[in-house]
């Protein structure tokens, strides 16, 4: 009552009551009392007081002030950079994330722009992608790239989308932008390994297509499976004359029994094989001809000469091996 005494005539005094009402519910009631009339000590005689029922007003006061501490919660604390735009694109909310990559002090990006951050060419397709969702009014996800103010250029995965309600100009725009430069980088390197790996990979695969396997001194075997195609003939004739002068090699035997096939094109790539060999000064002997390729090299008219044919591998190497007894090792044209 004393609030009452001191107050003045026709100045109303509010309060906040809780009162428990039927049915055991809990409700609120915002009263407001205005003193009507007085005694001559001054004290309170007519009251008029009002009470007007608040719980739904107070029940939506508390949800927005849990709804403003949780968005502003997940604002700060995302590691995400998060903001919004009005149509102008001017920043209407950014969050810590934002101000610290952008090395500004807590609480001064609001009301800038991003040429006020940003060279020009980045401002440009910032507002590109602004426009887009202004114009098409759907979230977007991309990737982009931002300069960082000290530590170069950062990659970011980035969403963009309409923000609409009470209050909001058209045209506002929100966005989240997460920083992948770790992720790219290491995408990067695993990619950069896997090719490594890859590259290896075909490098066995090449020494295993042209083994080149010394039986003896100065005698060489490499014994060929599969087709032969052009590109590994090729390889032949370059693992043949690597291996050839790497051993000094006076006997090079090239075994094709487990050959499918030999076409006009391969036959020659031995030929060449076998005269550039020679030219080392050794010699090819060429083992494990089966008879479909013998009349095809017939058919195709191959000349054969100056190539020392044997029929199996194991003849091949007999020969080899007295040639190389019987001329001291040397063998010549």
């Amino acid at each position: 009552m004393r609030q009452l005494t001191d107050a003045l005539d026709g100045q109303p005094l509010e309060r906040a009551l809780r009162a428990r009402c039927t049915g055991d519910v809990e409700r609120s009631f915002a009263l407001r009392c205005v003193v009507l009339t007085r005694g001559d000590d001054g004290a309170a005689h007519q009251i008029l007081v009002s009470a007007e029922d608040v719980t739904e007003r107070a029940r939506r006061e508390v949800e927005l002030q849990r709804s403003e501490a949780l968005f502003h919660a997940f604002l700060e604390h995302m590691p995400a950079m998060m903001f919004a735009k009005d149509p102008d694109s001017r920043y209407v909310v950014l969050n810590a994330q934002f101000e610290r990559f952008m090395g500004m002090e807590p609480g001064s990006g609001a009301g800038m722009r991003d040429h006020d951050m940003l060279p020009d060419d980045i401002v440009a397709q910032v507002k590109a992608a602004d426009d887009a969702v202004r114009n098409t009014g759907v979230a977007t996800a991309f990737e982009e790239s931002v300069p960082h103010p000290t530590e170069g250029i950062k990659q970011f995965h980035s969403v963009k989308f309409p923000v609409r309600g009470p209050g909001l100009p058209e045209g506002t725009v929100g966005g989240a932008a997460i920083d992948i430069t770790a992720i790219k980088r290491a995408e990067a390197e695993r990619q950069e390994a896997q090719l490594a790996v890859i590259a290896a990979q075909q490098a066995i695969i090449r020494e295993l297509a042209t083994p080149l396997l010394p039986i003896a001194d100065g005698v060489l075997v490499m014994p060929l499976i599969g087709t032969l195609d052009p590109e590994r003939a090729s390889r032949i004739i370059e693992t043949l004359l690597s291996g050839v002068g790497a051993h000094q090699a006076t006997i090079a035997i090239i075994d094709i029994t487990g050959v499918r096939s030999v076409d006009a094109q391969v036959a020659g790539v031995l030929m060449q094989a076998a005269r550039a060999v020679r030219l080392l000064g050794a010699r090819v002997v060429l083992t494990g001809i089966q008879p479909a390729i013998a009349r095809m090299l017939i058919d195709i008219g191959v000349d054969l000469q100056g190539l020392v044919t044997e029929a199996t591998l194991r003849s091949g190497i007999d020969y080899a091996l007295r040639t190389r007894e019987r001329r001291g090792g040397s063998i010549s044209g």
